[in-house]
């Protein structure tokens, strides 16, 4: 488990060079949104400081299954209350616990419950998955119920999300 993940956005050319200049000694990740063509991701799972001139970085309060990083990327932020993310913790908590062990691994591979170190109000959950179908099934799923409510941006939450596949 990492104790923090960082992440650039930029141009597919611009983070290209950038992962090729920090490869050598970082565990780094591409990624490709599938929702919003030409927006790219790049990762940086080495657990070092980030190397980014601007990153978001993300700190580990939980996380599930294996640290190799692959599959499909569902990205999911959250902004709620004190009490609102208490509640989406443990809920985020528990699910991703109680689903890596159904699934031993073979649908969700890998899955990360943290918040970001700018604004520790924000709440992120990672998950990779086998396949996009493995992610809809599992967001369909009665066990994700608890989650859903704060799926919707309103009043009481800002809600954001992407879902990713490695670049080619």
């Amino acid at each position: 488990m990492l104790s923090e993940i960082s992440y650039a956005l930029g141009s597919l050319d611009f983070l290209h060079d950038k992962e090729n200049e920090l490869k050598s000694d970082r565990l780094l990740r591409l990624y490709s949104s599938t929702r919003i063509p030409g927006k790219y991701t790049l990762f940086d799972f080495s657990g070092k400081k980030s190397a980014f001139a601007a990153p978001i970085r993300l700190k580990t309060l939980h996380a599930v299954g294996k640290d190799d990083f692959r599959g499909f990327l569902n990205y999911q932020s959250f902004t709620l209350s004190r009490k609102e993310r208490k509640l989406l913790r443990k809920w985020a908590h528990d699910i991703l616990d109680e689903t890596i062990a159904d699934s031993h691994g073979t649908k969700l591979l890998t899955g990360y419950l943290m918040e970001r170190k700018d604004d520790p109000g924000t709440t992120v959950l990672m998950t990779w998955w086998q396949s996009a179908g493995d992610l809809s099934e599992w967001l369909d799923s009665p066990r994700y119920d608890p989650l859903r409510q704060y799926g919707e941006p309103g009043p009481r939450n800002q809600y954001f999300f992407d879902q990713y596949h490695l670049a080619e």
